[in-house]
């Protein structure tokens, strides 16, 4: 056998050694890791889960939460993102904080962070998780994403005429014909993206257009299926799917960038049951979990769970939002006003 032949069957046989050898030992110490987790979780009992997912959501997984491990009592608190942050903080405040588990939507999970409310857990089922989806200090991970789209009226606008860039939005045939979101976070990350002296003028070119400024992702979208509105742009495309699924007449397509936005779930600092909450964050961010909540219309963070269909993220350029620009919210909100309610 030549030697440049023997060299790659020797680096392919050391890769299968260290594949057997480590493999095993990962299950392993995962194997322990749980074990030691359930035996504190028994004597524990009971678990305070505070989300911001719905109700039909939510069940789905505390029940199967509960179908494994029997011997916990899963508790559910359902607030909007908002409302549960101020929830937190006044509960911290007051000395009255219960929460075990914490899943609320982007920014605000940095700012949880921040105050310090969320505990450093790094979960066995975190290495499936590319870096861009879990915070480097080790307190978050982000249970699903959500990714900011086109949605267009499918009866109103031709496939082949859609706009293909963010730039071709500013072109006059649409004008006052397109939906933005109020949300001063995707404002804000479509400045780092663009760069802040473009991005703003690129914004203020948008506003110009006559857009029509929606309080919610679901009413913008709504607002296009219902043909008020020919075009949406950064909304939901699993909401669209939501939408398409029930006949109305909506699609999307991805621009030159997609952002996805983040929902970090996390232990919470001091929890009343940590070995139950570092279980349940687990199963949360397991194959399993992430499979159902692809069955709900969402897109799971973990890479080896396509999500249905697998178009929602398949090909695009995902950026995924930057949490720590929470701490510029005040000024990214006085800017969006600034632009586009000030016409």
């Amino acid at each position: 056998m030549k030697t440049h032949e023997k060299s790659v069957v020797g680096l392919l046989f050391g890769a299968f050694l260290l594949m057997i050898v480590s493999e095993p030992s990962t299950i392993c110490a995962q194997s322990d890791h749980t074990s030691r987790l359930v035996e504190g979780a028994k004597k524990e009992g009971t678990l305070l889960w505070y989300t911001a997912l719905n109700l039909n959501d939510s069940d789905m997984l505390t029940t199967r939460f509960e179908q494994i491990y029997p011997f916990i009592k899963t508790e559910t608190l359902r607030l909007s993102s908002f409302s549960l942050l101020s929830k937190i903080q006044t509960e911290a405040r007051t000395g009255a904080f219960k929460a075990d588990v914490i899943e609320i939507a982007g920014v605000l999970g940095h700012i949880l962070k921040k105050d310090g409310l969320l505990a450093k857990y790094i979960s066995p089922e975190s290495r499936f998780y590319p870096d861009s989806m879990k915070d480097s200090d080790g307190t978050w991970t982000s249970f699903f994403i959500n990714t900011h789209v086109l949605v267009y009226n499918t009866m109103l606008v031709k496939k082949d005429e859609l706009p293909r860039s963010y730039a071709e939005l500013i072109n006059p045939k649409w004008k006052d014909k397109i939906a933005v979101p109020e949300d001063f976070d995707i404002f804000g990350m479509m400045l780092k993206v663009m760069g802040r002296e473009k991005g703003l003028n690129f914004m203020r070119r948008l506003a110009a257009q006559g857009v029509s400024l929606r309080e919610s992702y679901s009413l913008a979208i709504q607002g296009i299926a219902s043909s008020e509105i020919p075009l949406g742009v950064n909304l939901y495309g699993t909401r669209t799917e939501e939408f398409k699924k029930k006949g109305a007449p909506v699609d999307w397509i991805p621009l030159e960038f997609v952002l996805a936005s983040l929902e970090p779930l996390s232990v919470a600092a001091k929890a009343s049951h940590p070995n139950s909450a570092q279980l349940f964050v687990d199963f949360l961010l397991s194959k399993e979990a992430q499979s159902l909540m692809r069955t709900r219309f969402r897109i799971p963070s973990r890479p080896d769970v396509p999500p249905d269909p697998p178009e929602l993220t398949k090909g695009l350029k995902l950026i995924a939002t930057d949490l720590s620009l929470a701490e510029q919210s005040k000024q990214l909100a006085e800017e969006f006003r600034q632009i586009f309610k000030s016409r």
